[in-house]
Formats: C-alpha cells, structure tokens, sequence
C-alpha cells in the first residue's frame, strides 16, 4: 500500500493512498449532488474519481493548485469538504468492507479484506480541510503520515 502527498500552495501532509482515494471519491459524490455546479467543479470531480479509481499507487493527486486557483474556489471546496465530513461521519466508527468494496477503490483488483475503522480515514479529510484554510505549514519532506 502507497502514501501520497497532498499539496497546496507548497505545503501538504502524507496519507496511506486508500484514504485519499476514499476521500477524494467523497468529495466527487459532494459535487454531483450540487444542482447547478460549476463546469471547473464537474472537471474536478471526474479527476477525483479517476484519481480514486484507477490505482495510482503513491501518486494520487488533490490537484488542489489548479482546482482551488482563487479563495471563491476555495470557499467552494471547503463548503463540500465540511460535508464531505459530515457525510463520513454519519457512517459510524466503522466502515464496512461491503460498502468499501462498492466504492471500487484503488483500481482493478484492489479490495478491503475486512471493515474499517472510520478514525483511519477521517483523519485525511481534516487533514485536507485544514491545508485549504492554510493551516498546515508542513511540506513534503517535514509532514507527517496522518
């Protein structure tokens, strides 16, 4: 299993690739509930989901730099991370192989041999909403694995 470093603005923290990939399937899931979303937003979300889905061990990118260009972008993935959250939160403290399995993560022929705790995925989505508020000074050599 892979680690990926997501980056913004030169700074960013290190995470396993399944979290990631979970989180930014979650953040997709969050723009296609939008009823109008932006053309920029629609092009994130089908990077995301390829991102998730396609196996890109120790290489899954955010493309945070181009996709939150401007503090109104950035408003706009922080709105959909705070959700994207919630979302995962409500699932509970765990979350089932069935249901990780379904999300076809981490390309053909990857799978979760049991459930999860919930805490192994929710420390990348705080993680992410922090870098976009600027919060996280590490850069790729000095950040931790959350």
């Amino acid at each position: 299993m892979g680690s990926s470093f997501t980056s913004f603005r030169e700074r960013g923290f290190w995470a396993r690739d399944a979290s990631v990939e979970l989180w930014l399937y979650l953040l997709a899931a969050e723009v296609r509930r939008l009823e109008q979303a932006p053309a920029w937003l629609l092009e994130a979300a089908e990077d995301w989901t390829m991102q998730a889905t396609v196996g890109m061990t120790g290489c899954v990118s955010a493309g945070l730099d181009a996709w939150a260009s401007t503090p109104e972008r950035v408003a706009v993935l922080l709105s959909l991370s705070e959700s994207a959250l919630a979302s995962l939160r409500a699932r509970g403290s765990t979350l089932s192989r069935a249901w990780l399995n379904s999300l076809e993560l981490g390309g053909p022929g990857s799978y979760f041999t049991g459930d999860v705790p919930a805490e192994a995925f929710l420390g990348t989505g705080e993680a992410f909403i922090q870098l976009l508020r600027g919060e996280i000074v590490w850069t790729a050599s000095s950040a931790p694995v959350v």
